[in-house]
């Protein structure tokens, strides 16, 4: 692809600024806490409460930058029932602290640490003078890399896998406005290795010899590059990595098995190519490069795993959040949209 062909406008892209200093006093509080309200609670720590924010979503990721000052956020137990959101939330402050809260005790996170949440579960934090980095996660980045997925919340991420995924994050949020095609699924991808290994430092990955892990980070890549393939099966995974039917089965049954994950891949691939605002493909165009063998499977398959249909979430996608009043944030509905879409939501008789 040609350098220009891949260079996207800022203003091209989904992106959301909010800052309470374009609000009269009394009105800023209620403004940010209003903008929240789709899945946190907000309240105020202090009589200097401000809040700054620029919002980005990328595909499987959305990212956060604030800057925040005696502010809390909480994840309670009734939000966790309304909203049903199962992502995963990096937390990382760039200057200042940020004090957390689960039901597992306190903790502080200071500058360039990392902590992760699970959104299904309770948990508050408190900010006063920080600036902070959130990335909100997909749970199948997650779980894509890591088998012990229950046992994340709360946890520090440590080492020095950590400070490269911190990294990372800082340089992935300076352009991303810049990214689009091949180079986001790209950076993505990347974003998603880093994160696996700094997961497998903390010391609770899943229980595979370092041989067994190589091979499945082999197979894992021959799905990637072989995803547009409609026949890609597991016999073509084997052979290319030189591995027994029985034995890719088994690297694959913490992800459900080697089918499942095929197609979880599919749609997620699905759903970061319909994130595209520049790609004018077609629907089916973007269902076959996926791998899918008709529209309809891809959309279906779409709507079962995010609760939403495909031409939905692309026009949702597209919306360009421009920095407004309250009107501004009232038309748009500000980024529970985005919030959304990183995972399913509860249909009628889901438990």
């Amino acid at each position: 692809m040609d350098v220009n062909e891949g260079a996207v406008k800022e203003s091209e892209r989904p992106f959301m600024r909010f800052s309470t200093a374009a609000f009269a006093p009394e009105d800023g509080f209620e403004a940010y806490r209003t903008l929240y309200a789709g899945g946190s609670d907000v309240s105020r720590l202090g009589s200097g409460f401000g809040a700054q924010l620029e919002v980005r979503p990328l595909g499987d990721v959305v990212i956060f930058q604030r800057w925040l000052n005696d502010v809390a956020h909480e994840r309670a137990a009734h939000r966790i029932r309304q909203d049903g959101f199962e992502h995963f939330v990096l937390q990382m402050p760039i200057a200042g602290c940020l004090v957390t809260q689960t039901p597992e005790g306190v903790q502080v996170v200071k500058s360039g640490e990392i902590i992760i949440f699970d959104a299904r579960r309770p948990y508050q934090t408190r900010s006063q003078g920080v600036h902070l980095l959130t990335f909100s996660v997909a749970r199948f980045v997650v779980e894509r890399g890591f088998a012990g997925s229950e046992e994340l919340h709360g946890k520090m991420l440590a080492g020095e896998r950590s400070a490269l995924l911190g990294d990372y994050m800082g340089s992935l949020t300076r352009h991303a406005g810049s990214l689009a095609g091949a180079a986001l699924i790209d950076a993505l991808n990347v974003f998603s290795e880093l994160l696996a290994m700094a997961l497998r430092q903390s010391e609770t990955l899943y229980d595979f010899s370092e041989a067994m892990r190589g091979k499945l980070d082999l197979a894992r890549r021959v799905v990637e590059d072989e995803l547009h393939r409609p026949d890609l099966n597991p016999d073509l995974i084997a052979a290319r990595i030189g591995m027994s039917r029985s034995r890719l089965y088994e690297l694959f049954r913490q992800f459900g098995g080697v089918a499942s994950y095929i197609q979880v891949r599919r749609v997620h691939r699905f759903r970061a190519l319909l994130s595209q605002s520049r790609d004018v493909r077609s629907m089916a165009e973007l269902a076959f490069a996926c791998g899918f063998t008709s529209e309809s499977h891809a959309s279906r398959t779409f709507r079962d795993t995010f609760g939403i249909p495909p031409g939905q979430f692309r026009r949702r996608q597209r919306l360009d959040l421009n920095p407004a009043g309250p009107k501004g944030f009232e038309q748009s509905g500000g980024f529970n949209g985005w919030i959304a879409s990183l995972g399913p939501r509860p249909r009628p008789g889901r438990a």
